[in-house]
């Protein structure tokens, strides 16, 4: 019988067991479901499917750079309590797992991609569930993030609060030097405070400008304050937005009467005409909740 992907990614929903042991137990047992289940059992993996309907919250945020400086990553690997999220072992795997997809340069397109990819002599998938096994804690990898540099740039990383919060910025344009890497730093450190949702102003989402437009289209409305100067009034409303949302209109960490922009055109006579190109912000269990909530 023909084991498809759609039966291996099945009994591995099931279990929660490594895409290749699954496929093995599917292949030993002709495909039949339920003695796949029992053949993965009788291996040890018992602890895995008593733990699948469980939520992993705790974790960790892993992060790493290439050598060359010119690819980062950025990933969540989850587990049940802080205990087992604090291990060597646990921390260690994360980190073995960013260095991998930073040092790539064919980026996985999926996790089970990423899963299913060979770490000396086992898959990544079965190096998770094998953790499991070991500390009777449901661990699952639950995203990750490349981001590479342009010609002229490089990355850099951050990991803070113990990692539990990290970014990983991409830059360009800088003269390369302490100055640049340390500008880098910085800004990495602001994405971490402010949480940015885009570097530009024209990188926002229209739907959230349209959206913020009326929100503050009906206050001016009900403010008693003439008509003509309600487009004025909007306007402010939406520069504070952007303020907010938007890394170089943010005020900037260390002196918060300049923004963002405004901070990086001062390094000019140090650090180069540095820019944005990219970044990604990972803080731990974030928009995780439990299921059926």
């Amino acid at each position: 019988m023909e084991i498809t992907a759609k039966m291996v990614k099945e009994l591995r929903e099931k279990t929660n067991a490594g895409m290749m042991d699954c496929k093995n137990a599917l292949t030993s047992t002709a495909g039949d479901m339920e003695k796949a289940k029992d053949w993965l059992r009788e291996r040890g993996l018992a602890t895995v499917g008593k733990r699948a309907g469980r939520v992993a919250k705790e974790g960790v945020i892993a992060t790493a750079v290439s050598a060359s400086g010119k690819q980062a990553a950025i990933l969540e690997l989850n587990t049940e309590t802080d205990f087992v999220a604090k291990t060597d072992g646990f921390v260690a795997l994360a980190n073995e797992i960013a260095k991998h997809l930073a040092d790539t340069p064919e980026i996985p397109e999926s996790l089970d991609a990423l899963l299913g990819r060979s770490c000396g002599n086992a898959l990544f998938g079965t190096l998770i569930t094998d953790n499991t096994a070991k500390t009777g804690e449901k661990s699952e990898l639950r995203r990750y993030k490349v981001i590479k540099a342009e010609n002229d740039g490089f990355v850099h990383a951050y990991n803070h609060a113990g990692g539990k919060l990290a970014v990983i910025v991409s830059v360009s344009g800088g003269t390369p030097g302490d100055a640049a890497e340390q500008a880098a730093h910085e800004l990495a450190m602001q994405i971490a405070a402010h949480a940015p949702q885009a570097i530009e102003i024209k990188d926002v989402d229209p739907k959230d400008v349209e959206r913020e437009s009326n929100i503050y289209k009906e206050l001016v409305k009900n403010s008693g304050k003439p008509e003509k100067i309600w487009p004025k009034i909007i306007e402010g409303y939406l520069n504070n937005y952007y303020k907010q949302v938007v890394l170089l209109e943010q005020p900037y960490i260390k002196e918060p009467k300049l923004s963002v922009k405004a901070w990086l055109n001062s390094l000019k006579g140090t650090a180069g005409q540095l820019a944005v190109v990219a970044y990604e912000r990972y803080q731990l269990a974030e928009e995780l909740a439990e299921p059926g909530a």
